[in-house]
């Protein structure tokens, strides 16, 4: 079935910002945000979407000056020269290959687990993880309305085991494991205000899509209104998405006990699933398999991304072959998966720092320069001159969370039952 550019549904490019999206959040936010607990993660969800809208928008006001097909590498030599292109690159690869790798990781547990289920033993963690890339591979060298359609169906797949899940956890959920009542607002908020910028990162990981945005400006044929209407759709189900998951977890216990969880070291996708399973092996197979569906659709948006970006370096500025790209996207976080196979949650912590600076301060810095650089091409971002610098400040916001936290100057999880009084 063939599209007109007007006709093209908003929910195609939707799905391809909550593939992108969705997945690496499921299994940290719970965890990053047990310091600041159920109330405070809603706002740093919010906010984190707004981040994320302007920066997106910043980034296709400029793209649209360029060609259809257009990267952001040469957007950003064109506009700053050699050297902060250079820079880009290597944070935005760098913050790609470490999605990947977290991805892997948790899709090698997906293989080993489902391999014995169904085959009656456990493929070995090599061939699994390269099962998982081989087949993922092949999906993110389609066309882009394959893409899409591919993802729809997950998404699809998603929605309706999650409104199950929902179902099943809303019916065990107790309010007053996500409400004090005996504390204000002010009271709560002010002393857990560390626990709030440590986890900006992270959320930042959890809601990054801006890769694929060259991706939808050709899959909408040069309409950056539609485009835009599609990503705030799809930030939209996304933050819904993150805050019903947190709602049912964080009410199915109370605060104390999910840090005691946590600190006894369920941190990889089993132990997460153990954590809110209540011991159902139902349950715990559910929840498992919605996890594993939420990380391959995930997969599928940022290596695409990832593939486009390198694709516009390796063929449009150095006359490559396509299938170097292709090898370099799947070939580095494979290898990384292989031999560290526990980094999960520490790699998703530097994945927001470094999508902070190529997603957040770069399109600030870029759509300034290129607003004086090139005339006006009809669209311009919503705010005007106060989106770049709102995007500056809270990338900077996102940079120093991860450094004091890499200096152990914010508090960590294992920290808090000493640290904070909690509600049982």
């Amino acid at each position: 079935m063939e599209y007109s550019n007007n006709k093209l549904s908003l929910i195609y490019g939707a799905a391809v910002v909550v593939s992108t999206a969705v997945g690496v959040g499921m299994m940290s936010l719970p965890i990053v945000s047990i310091g600041m607990w159920f109330l405070l993660s809603v706002a740093v969800v919010v906010l984190t979407a707004i981040y994320m809208l302007a920066a997106g928008s910043l980034l296709l006001e400029v793209n649209m000056n360029y060609p259809v097909g257009t990267g952001f590498h040469s957007m950003i030599k064109d506009c700053m020269g050699n050297k902060p292109t250079y820079f880009n690159d290597a944070m935005m690869i760098f913050n790609g290959f470490i999605l990947l790798y977290a991805y892997i990781t948790a899709g090698t547990d997906t293989i080993k687990v489902y391999s014995e289920t169904l085959v009656g033993f456990e493929i070995n963690s090599t061939l699994s993880a390269l099962l998982f890339t081989a087949v993922l591979g092949v999906i993110i060298c389609c066309k882009p309305i394959i893409i899409s359609k591919i993802s729809c169906s997950l998404i699809f797949i998603m929605l309706c085991t999650f409104a199950y899940l929902l179902i099943d956890l809303g019916n065990t959920v107790e309010l007053s494991n996500i409400i004090d009542k005996e504390q204000s607002l002010f009271d709560s908020t002010i002393p857990l205000l560390p626990y709030v910028i440590l986890t900006l990162p992270f959320f930042m990981a959890a809601a990054g899509y801006q890769q694929i945005i060259p991706m939808l400006r050709n899959l909408y044929k040069n309409k950056p209104e539609r485009v835009m209407k599609s990503i705030f759709l799809g930030l939209s189900i996304v933050s819904v998405f993150y805050i019903l998951w947190m709602f049912v977890i964080m009410g199915n216990q109370s605060q104390n006990d999910m840090i005691a969880k946590v600190n006894a070291g369920n941190t990889n996708i089993e132990g997460i699933v153990s954590l809110i399973g209540h011991n159902s092996g139902e349950l715990n197979a559910l929840l498992f398999f919605f996890v594993q569906v939420a990380v391959i659709t995930s997969f599928i948006g940022v290596a695409k991304g990832l593939l486009d970006y390198l694709s516009d370096i390796m063929i449009n500025q150095w006359g490559l072959s396509d299938r170097y790209p292709r090898l370099l996207v799947l070939a580095p976080p494979l290898l990384c998966s292989l031999m560290f196979p526990n980094g999960f949650l520490i790699a998703i912590g530097f994945a927001g720092l470094a999508g902070a600076i190529w997603g957040g301060i770069f399109p600030a810095i870029l759509a300034q320069i290129s607003r004086k650089k090139h005339a006006s091409n009809g669209y311009v971002t919503f705010g005007g001159k106060m989106t770049p610098w709102f995007t500056l400040a809270y990338s900077m916001l996102i940079i120093c969370s991860m450094l004091l936290s890499s200096f152990e100057l914010l508090p960590t999880m294992p920290q808090l039952q000493e640290s904070m009084t909690l509600k049982d």
